[in-house]
C-alpha cells in the first residue's frame, strides 16, 4: 500500500523542489543584480542619476563653492577649477587658489583621463605625484553646475560656474551631494569673495585678512 503513495509523492517533492529553487533564484537576482544606491563603485553609472552631459558642457571656468577637502586644500579661498579637453579622452586641470585674500595667487596642472560609464571616471595624479580617481557625480542641465567627488568618497567638491552661490541655492547644491551618498557633515563652503570670509558654515582662511 506504501509503493503507490511513495510513487505519487514524489513528482511533488520535486515540484516542490524546483519552486524553491526558482525562488531562491529570483531573490538572488534581485539582490545582486537590481539597482544599487549608495555605493561608491556604482556612483554615476544608476539609472537614478542624470545622464552624462557632453563633455564640452563641462569645460571652462568653474569655482569651488564647497569642499571635503584633500589636507593640500584647507584654507584656500577665491578656489577655482579650469577644465580643457585634450583629445578624445584627457581633459586638462588647472587648479588656482589663494591662501587668503591678501595672498599672492597659486596654481598647479595636471591632466585626467576620462573612462567609465559615460565618462564620468577621471583618473590623473594630485600634485603629480598622487595617483587620484575622481567621478563626476551629477551636473546640471545647463551647465552652472557640477558635483565631483573622489573613488573613496572622502573627498568631494561642489563646482559653479556663478562666483557667489545663494544660501537656498547651496543647500540644494548640498541636499543633492547628500544623495550620492557623500557625507555633507563635512562640507565646507569656500570663500570666494572677501565678504564671506569669517561667515558660519565657510571655511577659514589658511592666512586670515586683518581683523578676522
Amino acid at each position: 500500500m506504501t509503493r503507490p503513495f511513495r510513487a505519487l509523492a514524489r513528482p511533488d517533492i520535486l515540484r516542490t523542489l524546483c519552486l524553491l529553487a526558482g525562488c531562491l533564484l529570483l531573490a538572488g537576482c534581485s539582490m545582486f543584480g537590481g539597482p544599487r544606491e549608495g555605493r561608491a563603485e556604482d556612483a554615476g553609472d544608476s539609472g537614478q542619476h542624470v545622464a552624462m552631459l557632453p563633455i564640452d558642457t563641462l569645460m571652462g571656468d568653474w569655482h569651488v563653492a564647497a569642499h571635503v577637502p584633500w589636507f593640500g586644500e584647507r584654507g584656500r579661498v577665491a578656489s577655482r577649477i579650469r577644465f580643457r579637453a585634450d583629445g578624445e579622452s584627457k581633459v586638462e586641470v588647472l587648479r588656482s587658489w589663494r591662501d587668503g585674500f591678501s595672498e599672492a595667487l597659486e596654481s598647479d596642472a595636471s591632466v585626467a583621463r576620462r573612462g567609465g560609464p559615460g565618462g564620468r571616471v577621471w583618473k590623473l595624479r594630485a600634485w603629480r605625484v598622487l595617483p587620484t580617481t575622481l567621478r563626476v557625480l551629477e551636473a546640471a542641465d545647463d551647465g552652472s553646475w557640477l558635483l565631483l567627488d573622489a573613488e573613496d568618497r572622502d573627498h568631494a567638491w561642489i563646482l559653479t560656474r556663478a562666483q557667489v552661490v545663494a544660501d537656498e541655492a547651496y543647500l540644494e547644491l548640498e541636499r543633492r551631494m547628500r544623495g550620492h551618498g557623500v557625507n555633507t557633515d563635512r562640507l565646507r563652503r569656500v570663500p570666494q569673495v572677501p565678504e564671506q570670509e569669517g561667515r558660519l558654515g565657510f571655511e577659514p582662511a589658511a592666512v586670515p585678512s586683518s581683523g578676522r
